[in-house]
């Protein structure tokens, strides 16, 4: 089992069949895990469904009042945990099978260096997928991520963007920290693009600016 200094994080943005879906998934294999969930400022009828998940004793429900969008959210998140690592997890997401947090426990833990562990993949600096090479970034995908909360307060915080962690850890990286690929596919499955398959990445024109640069190159 994951030690307890582990608390699981889902954001919510007026999904919740995907989040009460992605919270019973999470409770099959650790229905004693800590588990912050948070409303993005849903104009659904999230708030009511989501106080029902949380009348469990081991769930905690923040409710926004507005939408910080998913990054700043995530950043919420470990600000106001005291646990030394954070799980989170996609609303899109649900865990099919036992043992996926504690591969990613022993993945992180392998190392003090070891900063964040997930689906590595490699981004440029607009934050679009790349191949590795030399102007190429590691990047954990946040969908199932388990990270280090202390190492996290000492660098940039997630932003509101569609790599929301991408600055974090290119500073993380800079700093000698590690992000640890971790096989998440095996244990999870992604919807993908679940929130922002029905609202969009609502990132306004520095999105659209952020595309247009990189369609026009480095």
């Amino acid at each position: 089992m994951p030690t307890p200094s582990v608390t699981a994080v889902i954001i919510n943005f007026q999904t919740p069949d995907l989040t009460q879906r992605a919270v019973s998934s999470l409770r099959r294999w650790y229905p004693n895990l800590p588990l912050l969930l948070i409303d993005n400022g849903s104009a659904d009828d999230s708030p009511s469904l989501l106080r029902t998940l949380a009348e469990e004793s081991t769930t905690t429900l923040l409710c926004n009042s507005r939408n910080l969008h998913h990054g700043p959210a995530m950043d919420q998140a470990l600000r106001c945990l005291s646990t030394d690592e954070v799980f989170f997890l996609d609303s899109d997401c649900c865990i099919t099978s036992g043992g996926a947090l504690e591969r990613l426990c022993e993945a992180l833990h392998a190392d003090d260096r070891n900063y964040a562990a997930g689906k590595r993949i490699f981004m440029n600096s607009r934050g679009f997928d790349v191949t590795p090479g030399p102007r190429a970034h590691p990047y954990i995908r946040p969908l199932c991520m388990l990270i280090r909360r202390r190492q996290y307060l000492a660098l940039p915080p997630f932003k509101r963007h569609g790599a929301p962690c991408l600055t974090n850890m290119i500073a993380a990286t800079a700093a000698g920290l590690h992000l640890v690929h971790v096989p998440v596919n095996d244990f999870v499955l992604h919807e993908g693009r679940g929130t922002a398959g029905r609202f969009g990445y609502r990132l306004g024109w520095m999105g659209k600016l952020n595309h247009i640069l990189n369609r026009l190159g480095p």
